[in-house]
């Protein structure tokens, strides 16, 4: 399938695939499927769509504009994997699932947006008995999700996340799991309903052990 990198700084900062008949809602706003925090963007900025196999890029009369191969589009427009796009400092790559190498999405810190990850700190966990997040209450998808190879999880309702937790009150990118040092983290980003860890709302970044129940809205993950 492929893949929609969000690129900044030429690093990954978000990613995300898309279905037939999928739109995806890209702005500054919380409600945004692809959120830029920054204020470049408008809260409802484009809606990128999917249909008969092809992608259709439409901007929103943002304040700044929308840009494809470097013109402002004013009407809903085709776009490709040749095609560079661009929202404000970001751009929107294509990659097709015949070319995609496996790289991991960095939370960096262009302004006002999420969590900063160290390029120091970061390690690839290749250990075949890496863990793994198990869905033991409520409605999430996958049911597990493997972190070997991984740097950085993304859980939340939107997406563009690794593992996608539904609800309500439940924010697009809700918290992070960071690889660092052979270990891993549980990092809170955002939402209504506030990450929990073992049933204590997080109030910082805390290093997961095997065995403890994260928290997001009415789901429950085991981290095993």
């Amino acid at each position: 399938m492929a893949e929609w990198h969000v690129m900044l700084n030429d690093r990954t900062i978000d990613r995300f695939s898309m279905e037939e008949g999928d739109t995806v809602n890209i702005g500054r706003g919380k409600t945004a499927d692809v959120n830029l925090d920054n204020v470049a963007v408008s809260r409802h900025h484009a809606r990128l769509e999917m249909r008969n196999g092809k992608y259709f890029l439409t901007d929103l009369r943002s304040v700044n504009g929308t840009f494809v191969n470097g013109c402002k589009i004013t009407d809903s427009v085709p776009v490709t994997a040749a095609d560079r796009i661009k929202i404000g400092k970001f751009r929107f790559v294509l990659e097709l699932a015949s070319k995609r190498v496996s790289s991991p999405v960095m939370p960096t810190d262009f302004e006002g947006t999420v969590y900063v990850v160290p390029k120091e700190k970061r390690s690839r966990i290749t250990d075949v008995q890496a863990p793994r997040i198990a869905v033991i209450e409520g409605d999430a998808t996958p049911d597990r999700l493997s972190l070997k190879g991984k740097e950085t999880v993304i859980l939340g309702r939107g997406v563009a996340c690794d593992l996608r937790v539904h609800g309500w009150l439940i924010a697009k990118i809700q918290c992070y799991i960071l690889a660092r040092g052979g270990e891993y983290y549980l990092a809170h980003r955002a939402g209504w309903s506030r990450t929990s860890l073992n049933g204590t709302k997080m109030l910082e970044e805390t290093k997961l052990r095997r065995g403890d129940v994260i928290g997001i809205g009415r789901s429950k993950l085991r981290f095993e």
